[in-house]
């Protein structure tokens, strides 16, 4: 049996620095430096390294299930169901056929909700992070915890307390990034149908089909480990709740967005990452997409 995961790279949160799995990565361990490597086996860093990124999302554990619940409450509205843009594709000439096809795709992709919403996340919270007045709570946050370290009958750790912080914002500076193109691809893949009734033509659009919802399954847990990290940062920036509400509200409409348009995400399988036979172990099925 190889050490190595068929495909794991494929629908990872490309995270290499917290990922507990790569060891079993080809991608990881070609681009990686040999000297490197070895270094790190001499120390026996490998194992703590695994265990750490481990414990780092239990963390977020007990947020996840808030995040869940905030989830739940949200709000019934019908903007999924005409969010989807139709595409004429008519009787293109066959020398512009393929410009056609793509200019057509981009276009309702980019008109689609979902990708209005992924951009407008990424950037108000990229604005998040420039703003003066979230480094000045920030700091503010920081000088209090300071001035309180050490007090008598006072336990709190406040060193763990500032690593905690540092990690929620590496968790949402990282995947800000990451939910939109995510989620470009994954409505690439459901707005290209692929016409014909061959075996071909139905392998290929099931191809595209499973592509777009492993796409949406990262972006969606992405989405969720964003709503924990932000719930928790509500917590200990109480002044910032405002904003943040305002970036929870649009995660859980891309949540809920995901759900709709692409319901088949939330049972992809990831290949190293999720339990059970996905479909770059089962090619021999008929219905392995």
């Amino acid at each position: 049996m190889s050490r190595f995961i068929t495909g794991i790279y494929n629908y990872c949160d490309y995270w290499c620095a917290r990922c507990p799995l790569t060891q079993r990565c080809r991608n990881y361990i070609e681009e990686s430096d040999l000297e490197r490597l070895q270094q790190a086996v001499e120390e026996e860093e490998l194992e703590d390294h695994d265990a750490a990124n481990r414990e780092f999302w239990d963390k977020l554990a007990v947020n996840l299930r808030e995040a869940t619940v905030f989830g739940k409450k949200a709000p019934e509205t019908d903007e999924w169901e005409a969010s989807r843009p139709s595409i004429d594709f008519g009787d293109f000439e066959s020398d512009d056929e393929y410009m056609a096809r793509e200019q057509a795709i981009n276009k309702a992709v980019h008109e689609h909700l979902l990708n209005k919403l992924s951009k407008e996340y990424l950037l108000s919270v990229r604005d998040w992070f420039k703003s003066k007045q979230t480094d000045k709570d920030l700091k503010t946050v920081a000088k209090e915890w300071l001035a309180q370290a050490g007090q008598p009958f006072d336990k709190t750790d406040y060193e763990e307390a500032a690593l905690e912080v540092r990690d929620l914002l590496d968790v949402v500076g990282w995947y800000h990034t990451l939910i939109s193109p995510k989620l470009y691809r994954a409505l690439r893949g459901l707005l290209d149908e692929f016409e014909g009734d061959s075996p071909v033509a139905e392998i290929i659009q099931k191809s595209r089909q499973s592509d777009a919802n492993g796409s949406a399954k990262v972006a969606l847990i992405a989405i969720e480990r964003s709503m924990a990290a932000w719930l928790r940062l509500m917590e200990l920036l109480p002044q910032q709740e405002d904003i943040i509400l305002e970036f929870l509200v649009l995660l859980q409409r891309m949540q809920k967005g995901i759900h709709t348009e692409l319901p088949g995400a939330i049972t992809f399988i990831r290949p190293g990452f999720d339990p059970g036979t996905n479909f770059l172990e089962a090619e021999d099925d008929p219905e392995w997409l």
